[in-house]
């Protein structure tokens, strides 16, 4: 019995040990992070924590891809555009946030590609009745497709440079939308209603996220 209680209390005081020598080890790790983190420029600083305070950090990538539409559906309102007109263009860009099945992101990008500036005013002659149609709304638009074009532009890259695998919150695509808000500034856009964007707000998850009715958001929904 006295080996017995022998080895108990040996193990007993190891298991402390152990736990102490992991404990040290774990500080020890603290303190080396804590120290790269200071040698850092503080440049480098100053980004990261402009990047973890940026209010769509953790939005999902529908969430930031719908934030952009609505950029967009804001300057076709503040140009007193005729949202059937933009019927199709918008129906489309709003699919990302409900698509779910097979390569949706490949058939996006697909649908959405065909209707960007460059590409329709670039085919010739036009294909369809409706690509001739968005052209000549392009054209007719004139310089103020400048804006439009570089939302639409911003929205289709940022799905494009979006990895369905992505396993964190990817700061990468947040620069689309600082652009778009600075972009909007200068040509005297407001943002987007604060309503919308609570919502967007609340589409948490590190990754594209799961689909919800963006559609609901747009302007297109409030004019039928």
């Amino acid at each position: 019995m006295d080996k017995i209680g022998q080895l108990i209390e040996s193990g007993f005081f190891g298991g402390i040990v152990i736990a102490a020598t992991f404990s040290g080890a774990a500080v020890f790790l603290y303190l080396i992070y804590r120290l790269i983190k200071f040698l850092q420029p503080k440049e480098v600083r100053q980004e990261e924590q402009r990047i973890l305070s940026h209010r769509f950090y953790k939005v999902s990538g529908r969430g930031r891809v719908s934030y952009l539409i609505l950029c967009l559906e804001e300057a076709l309102l503040f140009y007193g555009q005729d949202f059937s007109a933009w019927e199709r263009i918008l129906r489309e860009l709003w699919s990302v946030t409900s698509r779910s099945e097979g390569d949706w992101i490949g058939t996006w990008l697909d649908s959405v590609g065909e209707l960007l500036s460059d590409r329709i005013l670039t085919t010739a002659p036009p294909f369809s009745d409706d690509i001739r149609e968005i052209r000549d709304l392009y054209t007719r638009f004139g310089t103020k497709m400048i804006l439009v074009n570089a939302l639409m532009e911003n929205a289709y890259t940022m799905v494009c440079e979006w990895s369905p695998d992505t396993v964190a919150h990817n700061p990468d695509s947040l620069h689309f939308i600082d652009e778009a808000e600075e972009m909007m500034e200068k040509w005297g856009v407001p943002l987007p209603a604060d309503e919308a964007v609570r919502f967007l707000l609340t589409q948490k998850d590190f990754s594209l996220g799961k689909p919800f009715d963006g559609l609901r958001l747009s302007h297109l929904s409030k004019e039928s």
